[in-house]
This record gives C-alpha cells, structure tokens and sequence, in this order.
C-alpha cells in the first residue's frame, strides 16, 4: 500500500445504488453530468456499503476455503485449499483501495458538517471492515494509513489497538446515532437499511458482542462477560439483519464471480467433503439438513459429495444460480440474527463454565441455540414442517443438561456458511475435530506448513513491494494471531 489513492465508487448514482435504473453508456468529450464535482455524504455512504459486502465476499470465498466451508477445483484457488503462498490480495485490494479509504473520507466528512448519523453508520462499517482485515492479515496499517502522499509507508497497528479502536468506534457510533439526525440523514441512499437509526444502533451492539467474543483465548469468563450485556440491545429478528440486497442489474458477487462461470462450465470452487457430509447424514448418520438443497445444487445426483480440501477433483455440487446465495438477487450477510443468537448461546455457554468438551448447560444457552436455528431456517425459507423435523430431531434437540460445544460450532459452521466468521471460529477453537467434526488438514498440503492448520494469509507482494512498513511485519502462514495467542 505505497500510496493510498481512494477510488470513489461514485460512478452514477444508478450504478452506486442497487435500486435505480442504469444509464446508457455512450463517448462524451464534454462534462459527464452524471460525475459529482465533489464527493458527498449521499454518494459516499452507498459506496462505502458497497464496498464492504463486496470485502466480505473477497474475503470469504478464501477464508471460507481455509475453514473447510469450500473446496477448489483449480490453480489460484488450489493453491490457497493447499495452503501454499496464501496472501488473498483481491481482498486487500477491495478492503483499502475501495472500503477504508473511503469509510474514513465518510467519517472525516460526515464530522465536518455536523451529521451525526452518517458518522454513526462509518463508523460502523470503519469497524466491520477493519475487523475483515485484521482477522486476515494481524497488524494492518490503520492510524498512517489514510494521508495519501504525506505518509507512503504507513506503518502498521497492532492487532491488539485494532480490536480496541473496533470497540472504540461501535460505542460512537451508538451515541452518534442516538442524536437527533437534523436534514443530513439518508434514506434510501442507505443500501443497508433505508436510514433507520435504530436498526444501526442494534447492529452496533451486536457486533460488540462479536469482537468481544472472538477474544475468548485471551479469557474466556472476561470475553462472555464483556459481550453478554450487548444482546439485550442488538438484533430482535431477521428483519433486522445487516444485509446487501442485490438485484438483476447489480449481481450478488457469489452469482457474479462463482455462479456465471459454473454455468459455463468454468468450476472454481464448491463445497468441501468436510460442510457437506456434515449435513448430508455422513458425519451425523440420522441427521440430514434441510437446507442442505438450497446451499448445494447436485443436479441428478443421488446424493450430495464435495470435495476433499487440497485435492481438486471430485464432487458432484455446484454453487450455481438454483442455491439460495448465490442467486442474482441474493442477499449477502454482512451480521444476522442468527449469527447473534449463536453467539449469545457460546457466551453464554461458556459464563456458565462450559468448556470445550464439557456437558450440559443452562435454560438461556439452550434457548439461544435453538433460536438461531430456527432464525437461519427461516431466513432460507426452508418449509415449516421440515424446519421443525430437524430442530426437533434428538441430535440437534438434545436438551440443556446434554447440550455441548460441539453443536453450538456445528450449527454456527452452517449458519455462517460463505461468511468470513467462519475461519475466526475454526481458528479459535484449534481445528479442533472433536468439535468440527471431519475437519483434517488439507490433502496435498504445501510441505512448508510442517503438517501444521493455517492460521493466517501472508500480506500481498503489492504491499511488501510499495510499504517499507510491511516487511517487518511478514509472519508465516502457521503464526497465531494475538487473539488466537
């Protein structure tokens, strides 16, 4: 990152905001009247929103690999199943060519004309996107990395003041979108949600929760204890979801990136043995997913096989336009309900002195546990009856006094299937088999992990090339992050 050059995802308004019409496109050698002379806070929010669904699928389709989620098919994404020089430079590229730059231009302009509720809502998203990077990459640059050509090598942030400045920005932006808004506030301008503070605020909240739970190595008591009072005012429903909503002229990046080219016959990913035979009855004989037929598409099949990580044949899924994310209009998840509700169930679980191979639990971790299941069920319109099969099924309903870990995991591995989520989890609980159940190192791993499970992308050679900064920082792919520490 030699310099910071911020790239404005302000092209039109009707390219930049998902719900209006596109304009043609024609040769003008005369002021273009759809280019802003200068930024503002109704054209920077929706590109910052756009930016940060676009980081969560960058990030997700190779932490989703690492996780065991997805599996490759071919070189590039091979290379990462197989951990061999992982370093998801697109990602990076997205994170601080398009979403912080950006974010912090909001938060800087926002500040300068007195609109509490666009600073609120950058700071929010400054926060999701700058927890993105850092569960990725460890240090990041962050505090020098915003001052384009007075600073060319913006040194780098501990992940420890990263996580601080997260929590930081997320009790601002609670105080800041409990103001009054004034004329400065957006309404569908807002891609997320439409200018309702409220629904911020409760996002807030909940995220709070999730980077203070995502530090349960550094104490588990402390980290449950820490999120267990953000519940009562985060998230009461999907309705409230934090979410992308695309449509037939702005594609979901799963259907633009994956989706097209399976229908062409040009396969890049799909699910992993290991996600698959965790639904399918393999790994839990007597328990088969409902919602295993809008995730994975198998065609004529009888049945549903992935692929063995790091092999790169094999299967017989696509993600293509039939699986519920990956259609044109698909939503992308940035935070859910039924994410938060899990969450409240591990911390809860583990305030209750549950460890990671202990039994039985309390009346709230049970309640929640169940309530996240039924909230990702729904939020998959998967049928009434078949939803209430599984959830009453004695592997998933095994009551409070038998509940462990292993289930919480296994439910939350599902409900944040394609989610970045999913590689924190995995990293802090330790690959562990006995709650990720069929998780092993990848088939054909590079020889230079030392058999050993990844836990963590080197940085882009952009960046060790550009930023004097970044050379110090390099550590190798099996280096614990500080909070995995």
């Amino acid at each position: 990152m030699k310099k910071l050059n911020y790239i404005y995802f302000v092209l039109l308004i009707s390219t930049l905001t998902i719900s209006i019409s596109s304009c043609k496109k024609y040769l003008d050698v005369n002021t273009n009247p759809n280019k802003p002379s200068t930024i503002t806070l109704s054209t920077l929010l929706p590109s910052v929103e756009e930016a940060t669904a676009n980081s969560h699928y960058q990030v997700g389709f190779t932490a989703c690999l690492l996780s065991q989620q997805l599996a490759a098919y071919t070189s590039g994404p091979l290379n990462d199943d197989q951990n061999l020089d992982v370093r998801m430079g697109g990602a990076f590229a997205s994170l601080y060519g398009n979403a912080l730059g950006n974010n912090n231009e909001l938060i800087k302009l926002a500040k300068a004309q007195n609109a509490p509720f666009y600073e609120g809502v950058g700071k929010i998203l400054m926060a999701i996107n700058l927890g993105l990077a850092t569960d990725v990459w460890g240090n990041i640059p962050y505090s020098q990395a915003f001052t384009g050509a007075a600073n060319l090598n913006p040194s780098y942030d501990v992940q420890q003041n990263i996580y601080t400045e997260i929590q930081s920005l997320l009790s601002s932006a609670i105080t800041l979108l409990g103001l009054p808004a004034g004329t400065q506030k957006p309404t569908s301008e807002d891609l997320i949600f439409g200018g309702n503070a409220s629904k911020w605020i409760k996002t807030a909240n909940g995220l709070k929760a999730r980077y203070y739970m995502h530090l349960t190595k550094k104490g588990v008591a402390n980290s449950a204890a820490l999120a267990l009072p953000f519940f009562a005012n985060a998230l009461s429903g999907n309705v409230d979801d934090c979410q992308l909503v695309y449509n037939d002229r702005n594609f979901n990046p799963w259907h633009r990136n994956i989706a097209i080219g399976t229908t062409t016959g040009n396969f890049i990913i799909t699910h992993s043995k290991k996600f698959l035979d965790g639904m399918n009855g393999n790994l839990y004989p007597g328990l088969v997913d409902p919602r295993l037929p809008l995730i994975a598409d198998k065609g004529a099949a009888a049945t549903y096989n992935g692929i063995q990580n790091g092999v790169g044949t094999g299967g017989n899924t696509n993600i293509n336009a039939n699986t519920f994310f990956a259609k044109v209009n698909s939503p992308l998840f940035i935070f859910t309900y039924a994410e938060q509700k899990m969450l409240e169930a591990e911390a809860n679980f583990l305030a209750n002195g549950g460890t990671a191979t202990s039994t039985g639990t309390n009346a709230a971790t049970y309640s929640a546990y169940l309530a996240a299941i039924n909230a990702n069920m729904s939020k998959l319109s998967v049928a009434a009856a078949s939803a209430t099969a599984y959830v009453t099924n004695p592997l998933v309903d095994v009551a409070a006094a038998n509940l462990k870990m292993e289930q919480i995991m296994r439910e939350k591995f599902i409900i944040t299937y394609l989610h970045p989520e999913t590689w924190v989890d995995v990293r802090r609980y330790d690959y562990n088999s006995s709650i990720y159940k069929g998780i092993q190192l990848p088939t054909t791993q590079s020889p230079a992990m030392g058999g050993q499970f990844i836990r963590r992308a080197m940085y882009p050679l952009s960046e060790l090339t550009l930023n004097t900064s970044a050379q110090p920082e390099l550590k190798p792919m099996t280096d614990r992050l500080w909070w995995n520490q």
